[in-house]
Order: C-alpha cells, then sequence, then structure tokens
C-alpha cells in the first residue's frame, strides 16, 4: 500500500517516516513538508493522487490547503492534525462527500477505550471531581492539546465542570492522565506512550483500515466497531 505523508518534518512526520520504513506492506509514495504561514501553504511540487492514501500531521492551514489541492480527487486521508476552527472542523466533515476521511486527536492504541473507561467512570462517579492532565514536550504550546479538549467534552456531557491541568517537561512524547476524585478515593487513569511511533503507528493502523472504505467521515471508534483495533 502506498502512503503519502503530509507534514513530514514534523515530530510525528519523522516517525511516521520510520515506521514506513520498517513496514513490509507499505511504500512511501511522497513525503511532503507543511511549511508556509498561517493560511498560505503551498504544494505546489506535490503529486498527491499517486498513492492509497494521504496522512496529515500538518497544521490546520496545512490541513485546508490540502483539501483544496485534492479537489476532484478521492483519495482517502487520515488526518491527525488538531487546533481546528469552528469553520475548519466542519470544512473537514465536508470532505465526506468527496473521499473516505478519518479525524482523530490522538491515534495512540488503546486510547478509545481509554476515553470510553474514563466515560463510564464518570458517569458511575457523579459527584466526582474530574480533573483532565496532559504532559507533551517543552516545545509545545501552552494550551490544551486536542486530546485533552476531547476528553474534557466528552466527560462533561449534560455540564458537568472538568478541570485541566497542563504541563509541558522536556522531550515528553505524551502522557494523558484522567483523575477522579471523591473525597474518601482517588482514581487515576493515565495513558503514556514512550515515543511518537505510538502516534505514528496508530495512524498507519488507521490507513490500512481506510483504504476501499466509502466516502464519509470516520472517527478512530469506528475501526474498533469492526472488531479491527488501531
Amino acid at each position: 500500500m502506498r502512503i503519502t505523508i503530509f507534514g513530514a518534518t514534523g515530530r510525528v512526520g519523522a516517525a511516521l517516516l520510520d515506521s514506513v520504513q520498517q513496514a513490509a506492506d507499505l511504500t512511501l509514495a511522497e513525503a511532503i513538508s507543511a511549511s508556509g504561514q498561517a493560511g498560505s501553504v503551498a504544494l505546489p511540487k506535490a503529486r498527491l493522487t499517486d498513492t492509497d492514501v494521504i496522512v496529515d500531521f500538518s497544521s490546520p492551514a496545512g490541513t485546508m490547503a490540502l483539501l483544496d489541492r485534492l479537489a476532484g480527487c478521492a483519495v482517502p486521508v487520515v488526518v491527525g492534525t488538531t487546533g481546528f476552527s469552528a469553520a475548519e472542523s466542519e470544512a473537514l466533515e465536508r470532505e465526506a462527500a468527496h473521499r473516505a476521511i478519518l479525524v482523530s486527536a490522538n491515534f495512540t492504541k488503546g486510547f478509545e477505550i481509554f476515553a470510553d473507561c474514563a466515560q463510564r467512570l464518570a458517569l458511575g462517579l457523579a459527584d466526582a471531581a474530574i480533573t483532565v492532565g496532559e504532559i507533551y514536550n517543552a516545545q509545545k504550546k501552552p494550551v490544551a492539546s486536542g486530546t485533552t479538549q476531547r476528553l474534557v467534552t466528552l466527560l462533561a456531557e449534560g455540564g458537568r465542570s472538568i478541570r485541566t491541568d497542563i504541563g509541558r517537561v522536556g522531550n515528553t512524547a505524551g502522557v494523558n492522565t484522567v483523575t477522579l476524585d471523591y473525597g474518601v478515593a482517588t482514581i487515576r487513569l493515565e495513558l503514556a506512550v514512550q515515543s511518537r511511533a505510538a502516534y505514528a503507528e496508530g495512524a498507519l493502523d488507521a490507513a490500512r483500515w481506510l483504504v476501499g472504505r466509502p466516502a464519509g467521515f470516520y472517527r478512530l471508534k469506528d475501526t474498533l466497531d469492526t472488531g479491527q483495533e488501531t
């Protein structure tokens, strides 16, 4: 299967390149940088169509430029980019009319089960104070990641107040936590990745799953509903 990596010069992009090179069933079709100022990412030399699937870990502006360039082409896209505005998120969903597109804030194997466990605990402990925490590398912006935003949205259903704890330390690849404190006891769930290869491997598994699917908007959880984990 031919893979095109968009955002290949980023941290996860580099991990994707390594993972593709090590996978017997994958061939690198194209590795594309997503450099450029916000709103002005250009793709003058990218072929994009000579591939089975595109995996995007770039920037919101980069993703929008990619989708514009793909107009008229039905190649499937896996999106690991986060930080989209409401209008950009709507644009992503509109792509479902033209291609199979799968979007996730966190491709780590087991993340969807982790999030489901957290939601079940939250529902069962209505009196618990909930904190969603994260630790990422020191160069990452000190705002809640897409993963934390997803967890907060999931756990805040019904108007529940959720606290966040954002940390930036060294070259940390990613630690996500959900803590439920109900006074007499505390429950803490933690998902810690050892390297960015965790995101890369999960995204490539999602790409394998997506190829051959009909046009539509997919989430990582959809890959579990058929009995296949990513």
